[in-house]
């Protein structure tokens, strides 16, 4: 069967299949009993490392999708080196995009990947041929930096404590200050 043709959203942007910008890998099993302790993250079938190894089987920027269980398809992206156990990691595999910028469209489309889940036999799963096909729109790499940039910078504000809430906290205070400051000076009656 041939893939259909990309989807052209304007003549700089295109639809096209994860499989056909990145490089899909099934992780590698290994149980407790199997790991010999170190501090490369284990990434199983959660949403975080299920225990830590001292090898790793994926190096750099790599996403990761959970293979089964209650978390199966959650997306995550891992900058460290891990050990991709009960799922799979996605690279890009050239120079056409970020590998980051793949994740965060990946991410985005959360609840799609999610309701992707084989449930037979009570454990549901997710595999890498629900993934590959799943289409994402590529613009230039210039646009992917700006995309990638931005939403980097939303994501340390959100979840980054020593970013974020420092910095709203500031801003709540000088609103406080300028509103006590207007409510608190009068204009003397002539």
């Amino acid at each position: 069967m041939t893939p259909p043709p990309p989807v052209i959203y304007n003549k700089h942007v295109q639809c096209v299949a994860v499989d056909e910008i990145a490089t899909l890998q099934r992780g590698t099993s290994i149980t407790r009993k199997e790991i010999t302790n170190g501090n490369i993250p284990v990434v199983a079938g959660g949403r975080k490392p299920a225990y830590f190894h001292n090898n790793a089987n994926r190096g750099g920027e790599t996403i990761v999708v959970a293979g089964s269980g209650a978390y199966a398809g959650f997306v995550s992206f891992w900058k460290e080196s891990i050990f991709v156990s009960d799922g799979f990691s996605i690279k890009s595999n050239g120079s056409q995009t970020l590998t980051k910028y793949i994740f965060y469209v990946l991410k985005s489309n959360q609840n799609q990947i999610y309701n992707m889940k084989q449930r037979g036999g009570g454990v549901p799963h997710i595999y890498i041929k629900n993934i590959a096909p799943f289409r994402i729109p590529v613009p230039p790499l210039e646009i992917q930096h700006e995309i990638v940039d931005i939403l980097d910078k939303f994501d340390a504000l959100v979840n980054d404590l020593s970013i974020g809430l420092p910095a709203e906290i500031n801003a709540r205070r000088k609103q406080y200050e300028y509103y006590r400051d207007r409510l608190l000076t009068f204009k003397e009656a002539a």
